[in-house]
Protein backbone atom coordinates (compact mmCIF):
# COMPACT_ATOMS: atom_id res chain seq x y z
CA UNK A 1 0.00 0.00 0.00
CA UNK A 2 3.08 2.50 0.73
CA UNK A 3 4.60 1.90 -2.48
CA UNK A 4 1.33 2.68 -4.41
CA UNK A 5 0.81 5.82 -2.52
CA UNK A 6 4.33 6.54 -3.03
CA UNK A 7 3.59 5.89 -6.62
CA UNK A 8 1.34 8.36 -7.10
CA UNK A 9 3.57 10.86 -5.95
CA UNK A 10 6.17 9.52 -8.14
CA UNK A 11 3.27 9.77 -11.47
CA UNK A 12 2.56 13.51 -9.81
CA UNK A 13 5.84 14.30 -10.02
CA UNK A 14 7.11 13.26 -13.05
CA UNK A 15 4.03 15.29 -14.74
CA UNK A 16 4.93 18.14 -12.99
CA UNK A 17 8.37 18.10 -14.22
CA UNK A 18 7.22 17.21 -17.98
CA UNK A 19 5.06 20.66 -18.35
CA UNK A 20 8.76 22.47 -18.15
CA UNK A 21 10.19 22.92 -21.20
CA UNK A 22 13.81 22.60 -19.53
CA UNK A 23 13.51 18.81 -18.11
CA UNK A 24 11.46 17.72 -21.28
CA UNK A 25 14.39 19.02 -23.56
CA UNK A 26 16.75 17.25 -20.78
CA UNK A 27 14.96 13.70 -21.18
CA UNK A 28 15.19 13.70 -25.10
CA UNK A 29 18.74 15.11 -25.50
CA UNK A 30 19.95 12.34 -22.77
CA UNK A 31 17.94 9.45 -24.01
CA UNK A 32 19.38 10.33 -27.90
CA UNK A 33 22.55 12.27 -27.65
CA UNK A 34 24.07 9.59 -24.87
CA UNK A 35 24.02 6.13 -27.31
CA UNK A 36 24.89 8.88 -30.53
CA UNK A 37 27.98 9.52 -28.74
CA UNK A 38 28.63 6.35 -27.70
CA UNK A 39 28.25 4.62 -30.54
CA UNK A 40 30.41 7.26 -32.58
CA UNK A 41 33.48 6.92 -29.94
CA UNK A 42 33.41 3.18 -29.94
CA UNK A 43 32.28 2.12 -33.94
CA UNK A 44 33.81 4.98 -34.93
CA UNK A 45 37.20 4.70 -35.16
CA UNK A 46 36.87 0.43 -35.94
CA UNK A 47 35.85 2.13 -39.47
CA UNK A 48 39.67 3.33 -40.19
CA UNK A 49 42.03 1.92 -38.29
CA UNK A 50 43.15 -1.72 -37.87
CA UNK A 51 45.62 -3.39 -35.77
CA UNK A 52 47.54 -1.61 -32.86
CA UNK A 53 46.84 1.96 -33.72
CA UNK A 54 42.67 0.34 -32.99
CA UNK A 55 43.84 -1.47 -30.17
CA UNK A 56 45.04 1.59 -28.51
CA UNK A 57 42.57 3.86 -29.00
CA UNK A 58 39.87 1.21 -28.27
CA UNK A 59 41.71 0.81 -25.06
CA UNK A 60 41.13 4.50 -24.11
CA UNK A 61 37.86 4.99 -25.89
CA UNK A 62 35.49 2.01 -24.74
CA UNK A 63 35.95 2.64 -20.56
CA UNK A 64 35.13 6.46 -21.69
CA UNK A 65 32.36 5.74 -23.35
CA UNK A 66 30.60 3.47 -20.80
CA UNK A 67 31.20 6.40 -18.11
CA UNK A 68 29.73 9.34 -20.51
CA UNK A 69 26.88 7.19 -21.22
CA UNK A 70 25.99 6.56 -17.50
CA UNK A 71 27.15 10.22 -17.16
CA UNK A 72 23.99 11.37 -19.94
CA UNK A 73 21.37 8.78 -18.11
CA UNK A 74 21.84 10.25 -14.84
CA UNK A 75 21.25 14.12 -15.61
CA UNK A 76 17.60 13.91 -15.97
CA UNK A 77 17.50 12.85 -12.38
CA UNK A 78 19.35 16.40 -11.48
CA UNK A 79 16.29 18.07 -13.58
CA UNK A 80 13.60 16.38 -11.90
CA UNK A 81 14.68 16.05 -8.14
CA UNK A 82 15.29 19.83 -8.24
CA UNK A 83 11.27 20.50 -8.58
CA UNK A 84 10.93 18.22 -5.25
CA UNK A 85 10.44 20.87 -2.67
CA UNK A 86 11.04 24.11 -4.42
CA UNK A 87 8.99 23.38 -7.53
CA UNK A 88 6.17 22.39 -5.78
CA UNK A 89 6.75 25.84 -3.49
CA UNK A 90 6.82 27.98 -6.86
CA UNK A 91 3.51 25.82 -7.96
CA UNK A 92 1.74 26.71 -4.85
CA UNK A 93 1.57 22.47 -4.60
CA UNK A 94 3.31 22.25 -1.61
CA UNK A 95 0.94 22.70 0.80
CA UNK A 96 -1.92 20.61 -0.52
CA UNK A 97 0.96 18.07 -0.83
CA UNK A 98 1.79 18.31 3.02
CA UNK A 99 -1.88 18.05 3.76
CA UNK A 100 -2.14 14.74 2.05
CA UNK A 101 -2.40 11.12 5.16
CA UNK A 102 1.17 10.08 3.40
CA UNK A 103 3.74 9.89 5.57
CA UNK A 104 7.41 11.42 5.64
CA UNK A 105 9.16 8.18 3.98
CA UNK A 106 6.16 8.02 1.66
CA UNK A 107 6.23 11.55 0.10
CA UNK A 108 10.26 10.81 -0.04
CA UNK A 109 10.09 7.78 -1.52
CA UNK A 110 7.80 9.03 -4.18
CA UNK A 111 9.89 11.94 -4.99
CA UNK A 112 12.84 9.18 -5.46
CA UNK A 113 11.08 7.05 -7.76
CA UNK A 114 9.94 9.91 -9.93
CA UNK A 115 13.70 10.75 -11.09
CA UNK A 116 14.48 7.18 -10.58
CA UNK A 117 12.05 5.46 -12.79
CA UNK A 118 13.12 7.73 -15.83
CA UNK A 119 16.74 7.73 -15.16
CA UNK A 120 16.87 3.80 -15.05
CA UNK A 121 14.85 3.29 -17.99
CA UNK A 122 16.89 5.85 -19.46
CA UNK A 123 19.65 3.57 -18.68
CA UNK A 124 19.09 0.26 -19.68
CA UNK A 125 17.65 1.57 -23.14
CA UNK A 126 20.35 3.46 -24.09
CA UNK A 127 22.89 0.46 -22.91
CA UNK A 128 21.46 -2.08 -25.14
CA UNK A 129 20.67 0.50 -27.86
CA UNK A 130 24.40 1.90 -27.89
CA UNK A 131 25.38 -2.24 -27.95
CA UNK A 132 23.14 -3.13 -30.89
CA UNK A 133 23.84 0.17 -32.54
CA UNK A 134 28.00 -0.69 -32.39
CA UNK A 135 27.28 -4.15 -33.33
CA UNK A 136 25.37 -3.97 -36.28
CA UNK A 137 27.55 -0.78 -37.95
CA UNK A 138 30.69 -2.80 -37.44
CA UNK A 139 29.11 -6.23 -38.52
CA UNK A 140 27.36 -4.70 -41.41
CA UNK A 141 30.58 -2.98 -42.72
CA UNK A 142 32.73 -6.75 -42.02
CA UNK A 143 34.82 -4.78 -39.45
CA UNK A 144 35.75 -7.41 -36.19
CA UNK A 145 33.27 -6.94 -33.40
CA UNK A 146 33.63 -4.79 -30.43
CA UNK A 147 32.21 -6.09 -27.34
CA UNK A 148 30.28 -2.73 -25.40
CA UNK A 149 29.99 -2.70 -22.63
CA UNK A 150 32.86 -4.99 -21.82
CA UNK A 151 33.21 -5.98 -18.14
CA UNK A 152 34.39 -2.75 -16.51
CA UNK A 153 31.67 -0.99 -18.44
CA UNK A 154 29.25 -3.19 -17.49
CA UNK A 155 30.19 -2.86 -13.75
CA UNK A 156 30.00 1.35 -14.26
CA UNK A 157 27.01 0.88 -15.52
CA UNK A 158 24.72 -2.03 -13.31
CA UNK A 159 26.57 -1.23 -10.17
CA UNK A 160 27.99 2.22 -9.97
CA UNK A 161 25.65 4.22 -11.88
CA UNK A 162 22.49 3.21 -9.66
CA UNK A 163 24.52 4.15 -6.62
CA UNK A 164 24.97 7.26 -8.29
CA UNK A 165 21.94 7.64 -8.99
CA UNK A 166 20.21 7.44 -5.86
CA UNK A 167 23.06 9.77 -4.78
CA UNK A 168 22.16 12.22 -7.15
CA UNK A 169 18.61 12.03 -6.17
CA UNK A 170 18.98 12.76 -2.53
CA UNK A 171 21.73 15.24 -3.10
CA UNK A 172 19.10 17.20 -5.09
CA UNK A 173 16.17 17.03 -2.78
CA UNK A 174 18.57 18.29 -0.14
CA UNK A 175 19.23 21.25 -2.55
CA UNK A 176 15.48 21.37 -4.11
CA UNK A 177 14.83 22.07 0.04
CA UNK A 178 17.54 24.99 0.75
CA UNK A 179 17.36 27.02 -2.11
CA UNK A 180 14.29 29.41 -3.58
CA UNK A 181 13.75 29.21 -7.15
CA UNK A 182 13.93 26.18 -9.36
CA UNK A 183 16.93 27.42 -11.86
CA UNK A 184 19.11 27.91 -8.65
CA UNK A 185 18.93 23.76 -7.71
CA UNK A 186 19.41 23.54 -11.96
CA UNK A 187 22.35 25.54 -11.62
CA UNK A 188 23.72 23.26 -9.03
CA UNK A 189 23.05 20.46 -10.36
CA UNK A 190 25.95 20.30 -12.56
CA UNK A 191 28.53 19.78 -9.92
CA UNK A 192 27.18 16.77 -8.59
CA UNK A 193 27.72 14.31 -11.65
CA UNK A 194 31.56 15.49 -11.53
CA UNK A 195 32.20 11.97 -9.82
CA UNK A 196 31.92 10.26 -13.46
CA UNK A 197 34.63 12.52 -14.66
CA UNK A 198 36.82 10.16 -12.71
CA UNK A 199 36.24 7.19 -14.65
CA UNK A 200 36.12 9.69 -17.88
CA UNK A 201 39.17 10.66 -17.30
CA UNK A 202 41.39 7.94 -16.15
CA UNK A 203 42.50 6.35 -19.48
CA UNK A 204 44.23 9.68 -19.84
CA UNK A 205 46.27 8.89 -16.90
CA UNK A 206 46.66 5.64 -17.07
CA UNK A 207 47.85 4.59 -20.31
CA UNK A 208 51.24 2.92 -20.20
CA UNK A 209 53.09 2.27 -23.95
CA UNK A 210 50.14 3.71 -25.94
CA UNK A 211 47.38 1.14 -24.24
CA UNK A 212 45.25 1.40 -21.24
CA UNK A 213 45.41 -1.02 -18.39
CA UNK A 214 42.77 -3.01 -17.49
CA UNK A 215 43.97 -2.90 -13.64
CA UNK A 216 43.86 1.03 -13.78
CA UNK A 217 40.35 0.97 -15.40
CA UNK A 218 39.51 -1.65 -12.73
CA UNK A 219 41.02 0.91 -10.16
CA UNK A 220 39.05 4.00 -10.88
CA UNK A 221 35.96 2.32 -11.36
CA UNK A 222 36.34 1.07 -7.87
CA UNK A 223 37.46 4.57 -6.64
CA UNK A 224 34.29 5.52 -8.37
CA UNK A 225 32.12 3.10 -6.52
CA UNK A 226 33.48 3.68 -3.30
CA UNK A 227 33.32 7.80 -3.54
CA UNK A 228 29.42 7.06 -4.88
CA UNK A 229 28.31 4.39 -1.92
CA UNK A 230 30.05 7.34 1.23
CA UNK A 231 27.76 10.20 -0.52
CA UNK A 232 24.72 8.31 -1.13
CA UNK A 233 24.95 7.25 2.70
CA UNK A 234 25.82 10.16 3.21
CA UNK A 235 23.11 12.28 2.06
CA UNK A 236 20.18 9.94 2.14
CA UNK A 237 20.91 10.69 5.67
CA UNK A 238 20.34 14.09 5.71
CA UNK A 239 18.12 13.61 3.04
CA UNK A 240 15.59 11.33 5.90
CA UNK A 241 16.30 14.21 8.78
CA UNK A 242 15.56 17.33 6.35
CA UNK A 243 12.48 15.71 4.61
CA UNK A 244 9.73 16.32 7.45
CA UNK A 245 6.69 18.37 7.48
CA UNK A 246 7.90 20.55 10.33
CA UNK A 247 10.85 21.51 8.29
CA UNK A 248 8.92 21.67 4.63
CA UNK A 249 5.81 23.99 6.51
CA UNK A 250 8.22 26.57 6.68
CA UNK A 251 8.48 26.90 3.15
CA UNK A 252 5.00 27.49 2.51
Amino acid sequence: MARSKSMIVAIADIRMALELRMVKWSLVLSAAFGPLMTIVLVAGPALVLTGPELEMITSFLVPMAAALLAMFSIIPATMISANALVGEREQNTLEPLLCTPLTDRELLWGKTLSSVLICGAILVLSTLASSIGIAAILLGVGKPLIIFPDLPGLFMLAVVAPIVLFAVVSLMIIISGKVRRVYEAYQLSGAIIMIFMIPMMAPLVSMEIGVVQPSAIWMWNFVSFLLAVVIAVITWAVAFKQFNRDKMVSLV
